[in-house]
């Protein structure tokens, strides 16, 4: 890349444009998943003739089917990601990884709703297989995937690129969200609303595909296959987490496990309320579940210009007390949300709109920044390694949390305990977070220790 297509940071913004692509594509596969797996999941158990599963047993598996997604990344994200450090190839470092794992998720991604066709038990068991083999293709290519734009950008600079990153996914993800209305108005509405997915999961295929296709053709990769490699024992790809062999100096292996601790808790935050957000406006607040949906949707959308502006306070305040401010907010807006309904309104809906906005915006400011300050903290060296430890952490929350947010809501009888769940998690993430010494890409540390 010549000097001339970088802005004065040192990466051009198109490349990175480009580049995102890539997590789009992850995107594409997950937002048609998330969406469509557990309806697929909920009917085919149960339909499947002589055998009549309780209901309660079809609900415990479809909520453990769809949390192999997260146990696999668990186990295979921080093991791939550390060993795309190492890989030697004219495509870099992390490519090789998509060029495989993409077109395998694509196959198997629209064979799941064809598999599920097959009657009785035998289509369970090849929807199952299609399932199982996608999520775990998928956990070998997505820390590969995310660690390509650190791979281009300078550490000062990977706030504002993550931004970008994001915003590029969103646009993505909105219009994977419209393909379905798209296709009930080429003819395909009857099929969809009988419960056949298949060509909403074929074009979801397609698009990634496409969007992988367009990094390869115009992302420029360095040619590193003359680079010397740094062995690794295969008694070291044992140690799924490596923590000990990545070379790390005590203090910074400490902000490491610290770091991870915090974004346990605030993924658990999130996605706690995130789970529990519609059923909370709908059953605790009144408000009508069209209308909740809006107000979430609008969330998501603003996440635009949330992300600059979190890039922007991540180098210019630091990422740490970036982050901090806006698990601040998040928490703020949490008590809000969990105390309203004690007001005694007719209308929750404004109090609602207000409160959620708030911790959108404080979430904003958390979430770009917890996986620049993770990589920061490991160096460019370990990019692929500690991609996938943050999503050790961040999975880890994905997988617990909501197990102990249902036992709340059920001991409690009301979703509001969800709320005040991700108040107090968050608060035990911002503890965690005053503790963390390094990952600042532009903040000299002697200013981390200072307060």
């Amino acid at each position: 890349m010549s000097k001339k297509q970088k802005n004065d940071r040192g990466y051009s913004n198109i490349q990175v444009i480009l580049a995102s692509f890539a997590f789009s594509a992850c995107m594409v596969f997950w937002t048609t998943y998330n969406s469509y797996v557990p309806l697929i999941l909920d009917s085919k158990l149960r339909n499947l003739g002589s055998l009549a599963l309780p209901v309660a047993l079809i609900s415990t598996l479809t909520g453990f089917i769809m949390t192999i997604d997260n146990i696999f990344g668990l186990i295979f994200q921080p093991l791939y990601g550390r060993r795309s450090d190492n890989m030697r190839s004219k495509w870099g470092k992390r490519m090789p990884y998509l060029l495989v794992g993409v077109p395998i998720c694509a196959v198997m991604f629209a064979l799941i709703p064809q598999a599920a066709k097959v009657e009785g038990l035998a289509g369970v068991l090849l929807m199952m297989g299609c399932i199982i083999v996608f999520n775990f293709v998928m956990s070998t290519w997505r820390a590969p995937c995310v660690s390509i734009m650190p791979d281009m950008v300078p550490i000062k600079y990977q706030g504002d690129a993550n931004a970008i990153v994001n915003i590029t996914s969103s646009v993505w993800t909105i219009i994977i969200g419209v393909v379905p209305s798209l296709l009930s108005g080429m003819g395909y509405k009857t099929r969809i609303d009988n419960g056949d997915f298949s060509s909403i999961f074929l074009v979801s295929s397609l698009v990634s595909l496409l969007l992988i296709g367009v990094v390869m053709l115009t992302v420029r990769f360095k040619d590193n296959r003359d680079e010397p490699k740094k062995e690794v024992s295969k008694e070291d790809d044992r140690k799924l987490l490596g923590i000990d062999t990545l070379g790390l100096a005590p203090d910074v292996k400490r902000s490491m496990i610290i770091m991870m601790l915090a974004l346990f808790c605030i993924s658990g935050g999130n996605d706690g309320f995130g789970t529990y957000y519609t059923l909370f406006a709908t059953k605790i607040l009144d408000i009508a579940s069209t209308k909740a949906s809006l107000i979430k949707t609008i969330g998501t959308i603003s996440a635009a210009p949330i992300a600059i502006l979190s890039g922007y306070c991540g180098r210019k305040f630091g990422r740490r007390r970036t982050i901090m401010i806006g698990l601040a907010t998040s928490i703020s807006a949490y008590v809000f949300m969990a105390v309203m309904t004690r007001v005694g309104l007719k209308d929750y809906t404004i109090p609602l709109i207000i409160g959620y906005g708030l911790m959108q915006f404080g979430n904003g400011l958390t979430t770009f920044n917890t996986l620049p300050i993770m990589l920061a903290i490991g160096g460019p060296e370990r990019f692929g390694a500690f991609t996938g430890y943050y999503y050790f952490g961040t999975f880890s929350a994905a997988v617990v949390c909501p197990t102990v947010i249902g036992w709340l809501v059920g001991v409690f009888g009301t979703e509001t305990a969800a709320v005040v769940f991700a108040a107090a998690i968050s608060a035990v993430g911002l503890c965690f977070m005053t503790q963390v010494r390094h990952g600042e890409g532009n903040v000299p540390e002697e200013a981390l220790q200072a307060d």
